[in-house]
């Protein structure tokens, strides 16, 4: 009985500590999940949910059909495609047109010439190689010019301007403030051994305006190229299109700006003033336009004359000095302007050398009439 007892106590004492094991095994493994569980919740990163909305379909075009009419345009072509097509049904191309040619007018297939416009310039001379006044004067009359006027500038008399003019400038510097337009000068210049004659497409472009005629000038323009040989462009060009509002610089005065140093009842009472000062020695050629349209040249003073030794010799052409008289008004190109187109090459270094001239010449200009 006392075995039995023993066994007993032993079998409940062993049942005891594996419950407690088991116990302590529940124990370990709940602790263990929960430090997995937080260590999880620590390392957990918060998830944002996106929703994009689903692109809606295109609705479909319906499908147009054209009943009569025109054909219908074939699909995946143009119409542009469609008509050459057709046009050329009609009216097929020659051949040798139907390839890819670069056709050229009459006009770009000209030769270029002294004196012409090239890539948009224009100079304002032709020089030509030297020949004495008297030559030069014959050669005028008989392309059909008519002599208006022939100056010495220098005492030495190396330096000779001729004033002619024709029929065509004639007619074209007959209208108001285009006068200018209307003469055209030859320089005979013994010193440089060469002759200059102002290009007429230059001065009228500059001179004319808005009324500027190419035809005129190339006509006039090809009977010089006929009386005088081997002539060639001066250096000085400018760009064609930019001549009608040319100036030297800014603030400095355009074609438009002309100054008045005269005026009367009517133009021939200036005229008369002229002829009576100094008995008509500052007057060196007048020519007539029409009944009240006068353009005189005149004789500066020594003093003042003198500016083209300071600048240049070469286009000292532009003396004797122009003045326009129109409904009893007489009036100039204001030196500053006149000084600088016709010396296009002039740098402000060589205008400061001249800075008192432009005043005297409007001073000289206005004498004559007293």
């Amino acid at each position: 009985m006392k075995n039995k007892f023993k066994i007993g106590l032993s079998i409940l004492a062993i049942l005891s500590i594996s419950s407690l094991a088991n116990a302590n095994q529940e124990t370990e493994l709940n602790d263990a999940n929960k430090s997995k569980s937080i260590i999880k919740e620590e390392n957990k990163v918060p998830i944002i949910e996106i929703h994009i909305p689903k692109v809606p379909e295109v609705p479909k075009v319906p499908k147009v059909v054209t009943i009569g009419g025109n054909p219908p345009v074939v699909e995946n072509e143009s119409i542009y495609e469609k008509r050459k097509r057709l046009n050329h049904k009609i009216n097929p191309l020659p051949i040798q047109l139907q390839q890819d040619v670069k056709v050229v007018s009459t006009d770009t297939k000209k030769e270029l010439q002294v004196g012409d416009i090239k890539n948009n310039r224009v100079s304002a001379y032709l020089r030509g190689t030297f020949v004495d006044s008297n030559s030069v004067k014959n050669s005028l009359v008989k392309a059909g010019f008519t002599l208006l006027s022939e100056y010495v500038i220098d005492k030495k008399g190396l330096l000779t301007t001729i004033v002619f003019t024709s029929e065509e400038f004639q007619k074209q510097g007959d209208k108001p403030n285009r006068g200018f337009a209307s003469s055209m000068r030859i320089l005979v210049d013994k010193k440089n051994k060469q002759i200059s004659i102002t290009n007429p497409l230059y001065t009228s472009r500059a001179f004319m305006q808005d009324e500027f005629d190419e035809k005129i000038s190339q006509v006039v323009l090809d009977k010089l190229r006929g009386a005088f040989s081997g002539l060639k462009d001066s250096d000085g060009m400018i760009k064609f299109h930019l001549l009608p509002k040319y100036h030297f610089m800014v603030s400095m005065p355009y074609y438009k700006d002309m100054l008045e140093v005269a005026s009367a009842k009517d133009s021939q009472t200036l005229i008369d003033k002229i002829k009576a000062h100094k008995k008509g020695k500052k007057l060196l050629y007048m020519q007539k336009l029409s009944k009240d349209r006068f353009v005189i040249g005149i004789q500066l003073s020594k003093r003042t004359s003198k500016f083209v030794k300071k600048i240049g010799y070469e286009n000292s052409g532009l003396l004797p000095y122009p003045i326009l008289i129109e409904n009893g008004v007489a009036k100039i190109l204001d030196p500053k302007y006149y000084i600088a187109v016709m010396y296009p090459k002039l740098k402000m270094s060589q205008f400061m050398t001249i800075a008192t001239i432009p005043d005297a010449i409007e001073k000289d200009c206005g004498r004559v009439f007293r």
